[in-house]
């Protein structure tokens, strides 16, 4: 479990530097950069038509970097239930919270844009450092952390 905590709070650290540093949030990997050119050459043809709906339910069966750190929140929660409520509530807020992103990002300019790209880099630091220090706190090595209250796993007991 303490594991866990260190490897998601590593990338979720790793992407928020990359977005703080102006860079996009996704961690690259050879060779995907290229095919996605290749991707969004050949699909273009879809924007402007209505076949942007087989577009759009394609896309959804796409993995989510997002759910990567996810899942392994879960795992590190050591329970099946808190780990299910985690997964539950992160799937209950992604419709809202991408709708108000796309709605927001769209009705701001490219300053204001980069500079919310930014604050969003600070976020994820923060929230990667928490998980990584709640990780080590899990083995035995304790980090100063945000006087977050600690995470209980349900069904008692603490993951120090």
């Amino acid at each position: 479990r303490g594991r866990a905590g260190v490897v998601a709070g590593a990338f979720i650290t790793a992407a928020g530097a990359k977005s703080l540093s102006g860079g996009a949030a996704a961690i690259n990997t050879p060779g995907v950069g290229r095919a996605t050119n290749w991707l969004a050459v050949r699909i273009q043809g879809f924007v402007n038509s209505p076949n942007i709906a087989v577009l759009g339910a394609l896309h959804g069966l796409l993995p989510c970097p997002i759910l990567y750190p996810a899942y392994l929140f879960a795992f590190a929660s050591g329970s099946a239930l808190s780990g299910g409520i985690a997964l539950a509530a992160l799937g209950i807020g992604t419709i809202p919270a991408v709708f108000a992103y796309g709605t927001l990002i769209e009705s701001v300019d490219a300053v204001h844009r980069q500079r919310l790209h930014r604050l969003l880099g600070v976020a994820f630091l923060v929230l990667g450092y928490v998980l990584f220090a709640h990780g080590l706190m899990a083995v035995g090595i304790h980090l100063p952390s945000p006087p977050l209250p600690h995470y209980q796993p349900l069904g008692g007991g603490m993951a120090h």
